[in-house]
């Protein structure tokens, strides 16, 4: 699992910070493993990252339909 780095036209890469977790949301692989997501901002306010992990760290097997994202925080 991992991260996807959000650039914005315009934002220097090198020196963005985290600033706060925008939202939680999870989800159940079709192993039945529950997946977290969290869509980050950086102190710009600018979107930063999308983390996506299952709890046990296994491989992704499939990507959920967007109704099936519960939003927890």
């Amino acid at each position: 699992m991992g991260s996807l780095s959000l650039i914005p036209k315009g934002v220097e890469s090198t020196s963005r910070l985290f600033a706060q977790q925008l939202v939680l949301g999870e989800f159940t692989d079709s192993d039945g493993v529950p997946v977290s997501v969290a869509l980050n901002v950086d102190s710009g306010e600018n979107l930063c990252e999308l983390d996506v992990w299952k709890v046990n760290f296994s491989p992704l097997l499939e990507w959920p339909d967007p109704a099936d994202i519960r939003i927890v925080g």
